[in-house]
């Protein structure tokens, strides 16, 4: 007999010194931080505890945003637009929520991150990035 069910296995895990560094920036100071490779001369989004081209270890804290720009986005039904955006200073770019109406997104528009009145260490801190109108709103 094959019975089909979903198995809710509750788990914790540690974020480590780049992802805490990252979230509790996000938390407390409403602030993205990347992480800078001297090696590659290339700063990651979000802060990473190595980098993922050259493998260099202890790579440096630096923010990152609050402006960004877009990269790719894509339409979940139900749930709303999410993109790849690259925040101004980083080489690289992170996965989240585009905000409001979006009419004709087009790579390379200016976005700006919105942040939650309450945080708690989550990338969810991030409500999502929203399109920047040409008089900068």
């Amino acid at each position: 007999m094959i019975r089909e069910e979903a198995i809710k296995i509750p788990f914790q895990y540690a974020a480590g010194t780049a992802g805490s560094e990252f979230l509790i920036n996000l938390r407390d100071h409403r602030q993205l931080t990347g992480s800078r490779c001297s090696d590659c001369e290339r700063t990651l989004a979000p802060a990473r505890a190595y980098c993922p081209d050259c493998g260099r270890e202890g790579l440096h804290s630096v923010n990152i945003g609050p402006g960004a720009e877009l990269v790719s986005w894509t339409i979940v039904p139900d749930k709303g637009v999410f993109a790849l955006v690259r925040p101004d200073g980083a080489d690289t770019a992170m996965l989240h929520k585009l905000l409001g109406p979006i009419d004709d997104p087009q790579p390379g528009i200016r976005l700006q991150v919105v942040f939650r009145e309450e945080r708690s260490g989550h990338i969810n801190d991030i409500e999502g990035f929203a399109i920047v109108q040409e008089n900068g709103e």
